[in-house]
């Protein structure tokens, strides 16, 4: 069988896979090493001669596979969590794997130092510098309050650990209102308006779907206490920006630490740039790239022996779920 790997000649080098590197990872695998063989492309222009012979595709960079004759494709894995462009362009028939999971220490560090940025009030701290403003502000510790944390995947999981050792009383949110992560009680998505009020911090790692769009809408975010903070690090459409902008210029909530936004780069005009309260990382905290391209050809050689022995696929997307 065949595997190619689509890089971006656009990317950092840190997150490009030489073939030379799959080719020593499978030669430590006997049951791998002489059954594949590889290519390598970083030139969009060469990408579809490629992918005519590829039974495996290695995806360094989006592509819309229906645009391609991939005749013998068969498994896609991809270098993102996150999949909703993918999906309305993948072929019937073909699995897609994603990197779920890879980001999930310093995705549960960040989290963590944002919610205690919350319970230290560094947030407002930061606007009274701006202004050269002297506001003292006493606050308790962070045991003790409630951090809602809407999708426990393997980012949610590894920052329900971090927060519930801090802490935190930690409820998740899942589609089915079951989890495995260590939270105090888990709840559906249907449930979290009767939780909304009680929220110290709320925290969003989820994905993009239909069932997730605009899930945080102005009538939702009117439900959260004035002493709220808000951590976004999942897909920034989950969230309705202006009606929380609102609120934050308000002055109805604590906070918001924003790691990604409904355009980026974000316009240098965008009224969120200026909005008291809101912290801001240009989408850049749950990567770590000295780390990344090797948590991914962790999860693809496990892949790849669970292919050979017929066995299900790590973090195999369910197309009709989205994720």
């Amino acid at each position: 069988m065949h595997i190619h790997i689509e890089n971006d000649a656009n990317g950092p080098d840190a997150l490009q896979l030489p073939v030379e590197l799959l080719r020593q990872r499978l030669e430590t695998h006997p049951q791998l090493w002489s059954h594949f063989t590889l290519t390598e492309n970083s030139d969009a222009t060469h990408s579809a001669t490629f992918l005519a012979n590829a039974d495996i595709l290695w995806a360094g960079r989006k592509l819309a596979l229906d645009q391609f004759a991939a005749p013998r494709l068969s498994w896609v894995q991809v270098m993102s969590a996150g999949v909703e462009q993918w999906l309305p362009h993948l072929p019937q028939g073909v699995t897609l794997t994603n990197a779920s999971g890879v980001h999930g220490d310093k995705g549960a560090e960040f989290i963590l130092m944002a919610a205690l940025m919350f319970n230290f009030g560094i947030p407002g701290f930061l606007q009274d510098q701006a202004q050269r403003l002297w506001r003292p502000s006493f606050g308790g510790c962070a045991r003790g309050k409630t951090v809602l944390l809407l999708g426990v995947g393997g980012i949610g999981s590894a920052a329900a650990r971090l927060l519930t050792a801090q802490g935190y009383r930690v409820v998740g949110v899942t589609r089915s209102g079951e989890c495995s992560a260590p939270v105090e009680r888990c709840i559906s998505i249907d449930a979290i308006d009767e939780v909304l009020p009680q929220v110290d911090v709320l925290v969003s790692t989820l994905p993009l779907t239909a069932q997730t769009r605009r899930l945080l809408d102005r009538r939702r975010l009117d439900l959260l206490p004035k002493r709220a903070g808000i951590v976004i690090v999942g897909r920034a459409d989950v969230f309705d920006y202006n009606a929380m902008r609102e609120k934050l210029n308000a002055g109805e909530l604590a906070g918001a630490v924003l790691d990604v936004y409904p355009q980026e780069p974000l316009p240098t005009d965008d009224p969120l740039w200026h909005t008291p309260g809101v912290v801001m990382t240009p989408h850049c905290s749950l990567d770590d790239h000295a780390a990344y391209l090797e948590g991914c050809l962790e999860v693809f050689i496990d892949n790849l022996v669970r292919f050979r022995s017929g066995r299900a696929l790590r973090n195999q997307v369910d197309i009709a779920r989205g994720y």
